[in-house]
């Protein structure tokens, strides 16, 4: 940029500011506009919404939270089980020609959810846990 570019930046700011400052009102009616109580009854209300809110979010999360701690071990196996044979309506347009794509989803049962025992090493000679 230019020097006469940076002077007729500064000249359309200057008029931009005068522009803005003429058309802005003054302080005192803002005060006044302030006085008249609108404004004040929203500012009320804001903080019951905010908290209306929250107490429904808290009670969703709890409701969602107990509803999963009584699950059993069964049930949830149950459940993998029958999602696990479900098929997505839209499975017959894959089928491309020279593609393949696994017509099965691997089942769950109960030995893939139990894990094996282990035993901790046998600590060697001289040494401490």
């Amino acid at each position: 940029m230019s020097a006469m570019d940076d002077r007729d930046l500064r000249v359309r700011f200057v008029a931009l500011r005068e522009h803005d400052a003429a058309s802005a009102p003054g302080f005192s009616d803002l005060l006044l506009r302030r006085s008249a109580g609108a404004p004040a009854r929203r500012m009320r209300i804001a903080p019951i919404a905010v908290l209306g809110a929250a107490v429904i979010v808290t009670a969703f999360a709890l409701v969602t939270w107990t509803r999963g701690v009584h699950r059993s071990l069964d049930t949830a196996i149950a459940q993998a089980q029958s999602l696990s044979s479900w098929t997505a309506p839209t499975d017959a347009w894959l089928t491309l020609s020279g593609l393949e794509i696994p017509n099965s989803v691997p089942t769950l049962s109960l030995s893939s959810v139990t894990l094996p025992e282990t035993s901790a090493p046998a600590a060697t000679q001289g040494e401490t846990r």
